[in-house]
């Protein structure tokens, strides 16, 4: 008999990379190709939270993720002015409902360095250096068309899984609308070396801090923290970026600071958008290509890591037999739960951030402190921030 074509993976990042060793540990032939020559080494999305620490275990690699990252033990909600906490949640709370009780900081370009290599070890194959730039459908099996440094190349694969972010060329290429919103807030992530805990006293592993003007989100990763500010609407983002002003902002929000190293500074816009379809023929979309959503609450790189599994999960059952409308299967479950669950629970948390009205502010203020103060009311809260809205 011959071999079984592979299942061909566009994209190296957190998502391709997981499905490819989802798919590896299941003993199936899969590929992955990446346009870079090196994986990214870009900060981008840190969080990662207990569900997704849940499938790392079931792959063997929590363990060499866990030993890079900040375990994260409580979620803070602060008012800017005056400093004050509003409301902090314990991860203990949820102790019995998941082997992870915290949620976990550690920047994807790391993590990408736990998964590739956990990929090659289970069989699969990462080519670096491939840039996807066409691909047909031929009814029984795919044939990807790439450019590399030594150039052209064709690979034929059963199905081709487009994990090839926002700006995805699977998408593009399957003539798939990619419907939503732009936020007008801009975001100025500052990433130091900063100890945030001595000049904020009170101040958890992870802050939201209110302020309808210039609202903060404080995430400490194993050694940088990323500080983000909202950028008010009038201001030059080169002005922005300059040194002098990346500092005078640090110490208008902090007050004095010992001497210390800004590592990295980056300035982005948030989209919140979904893909009309997720699934043409043999290619099936996940992550970035299949949904943006805004950063708030850490969701976005999660749930592209739950489409693999699903994703896996569907492909495995289909090479053992089960008919390929599985895959609709997959497109209509993932998509339901972006649009239903992350995008509203981003959307909420985002506006929750952007209120400016004293008496909307003073509401959420005394809504999440209430929640904050009731065991019950609070677990339920952090399993829906966690992902495990199930387990409720």
């Amino acid at each position: 008999m011959s071999e079984p074509l592979p299942i061909l993976v566009i994209g190296a990042g957190p998502v391709g990379l997981s499905l490819a060793l989802d798919l590896a540990r299941r003993g199936l032939p899969v590929e992955v190709f990446e346009a870079d020559p090196e994986l990214n080494t870009q900060i981008r999305a840190s969080t990662f939270h207990p569900r997704t620490l849940e499938l790392f275990a079931a792959w063997g690699v929590v363990d060499a993720l866990l030993a890079r990252g900040h375990r994260v033990d409580r979620l803070q909600y602060w008012e800017r002015a005056p400093r004050r906490l509003i409301a902090e949640f314990d991860y203990r709370l949820i102790a019995a409902d998941t082997p992870f009780p915290f949620r976990l900081q550690c920047p994807q370009h790391i993590a990408t360095r736990v998964l590739k290599p956990a990929v090659e070890a289970a069989g699969g194959r990462v080519h670096m250096g491939h840039r996807l730039v066409d691909f047909q459908d031929c009814g029984d099996h795919v044939v990807a068309r790439l450019e590399t440094a030594a150039g052209p190349v064709e690979r034929v694969g059963s199905y081709l899984c487009g994990a090839d972010g926002a700006h995805s060329t699977v998408r593009k290429r399957l003539g798939i609308g990619f419907q939503g919103k732009t936020y007008e807030d801009r975001f100025l992530l500052i990433g130091s070396d900063l100890d945030t805990a001595s000049l904020m006293p009170g101040a958890g592993p992870v802050c939201y801090v209110f302020d309808p003007h210039e609202w903060v989100i404080i995430l400490n990763l194993p050694d940088i923290v990323r500080v983000v500010f909202r950028l008010r609407p009038e201001e030059d983002e080169a002005v922005a970026l300059e040194e002098a002003n990346l500092r005078r902002r640090i110490a208008h929000f902090f007050g004095p600071t010992p001497p210390y190293h800004i590592k990295t500074t980056q300035l982005y816009r948030v989209h919140q958008r979904v893909a009309d379809r997720f699934r043409v023929g043999r290619a099936v979309l996940l992550g970035d290509a299949a949904h943006n959503n805004n950063p708030s609450g850490g969701m976005g790189m999660n749930s592209g890591i739950h489409d693999a599994a699903n994703l896996a999960d569907k492909l495995a059952r289909i090479a053992a037999g089960a008919p390929d409308s599985l895959l609709d299967d997959y497109a209509r479950e993932r998509r339901q739960y972006a649009v239903e669950s992350v995008q509203l629970y981003t959307d909420r948390q985002y506006g929750d951030m952007v209120l400016a009205e004293d008496t909307a502010r003073a509401e959420r203020n005394a809504r999440l402190a209430a929640i904050a103060a009731d065991p019950a009311q609070a677990r339920a809260y952090l399993l829906r921030a966690s992902m495990l809205e199930d387990r409720i």
